[in-house]
């Protein structure tokens, strides 16, 4: 580990940018996810009409989900909770990279905060995602495992 954090340390700027990059990636899988919970137990016009009441900027907020969601609300409120979290660590993450360009903070600091801004916010969704059998970079588009209960009663359970 301390190899990697001396090799990442000689390019900073390549470690902030393809930090905000994997984010940015990591994010839009848990949009994904999120969406699907959205469309569960409701039809494609309806998912449509919801989606146009809010503005776009609401629905980066995830408003739309944590308002409307039905199935494993408490598995959805915890993903936005989650990702809200990640959003204050990015900009927490930035602020200090911008101190950095300034000379306040040393290259191996900024590549510490890289590995961890990639331990606790990307793995974590790349994990969720494979776990839910949803493929994220390679292979067919499948739907996650709990869209075949789409017609059940049990809202509260993910599985």
């Amino acid at each position: 580990m301390p190899q990697i954090i001396e090799n990442l340390s000689k390019h900073p700027t390549v470690c902030i940018i393809l930090s905000v990059l994997i984010f940015l990636f990591c994010f839009f899988t848990n949009y994904l996810l999120l969406d699907s919970l959205l469309k569960m137990h409701r039809s494609n016009s309806a998912v449509k009409k919801l989606k146009k009441e809010y503005t776009f900027l609401q629905r980066m907020r995830l408003l739309h989900f944590k308002e409307n969601c039905r199935h494993a609300i408490k598995f959805c409120n915890g993903m936005i909770i989650y990702q809200k979290i990640g959003w204050v660590g990015l900009a927490i993450y930035l602020f200090i990279s911008l101190l950095f360009a300034f000379g306040l903070f040393s290259a191996t600091f900024i590549t510490w905060l890289t590995v961890g801004i990639f331990l606790l916010f990307d793995v974590p969704a790349f994990v969720i995602n494979r776990l839910l059998a949803r493929p994220i970079i390679f292979g067919r588009f499948k739907e996650f495992s709990f869209e075949k209960y789409h017609n059940t009663e049990n809202y509260d359970s993910l599985l």
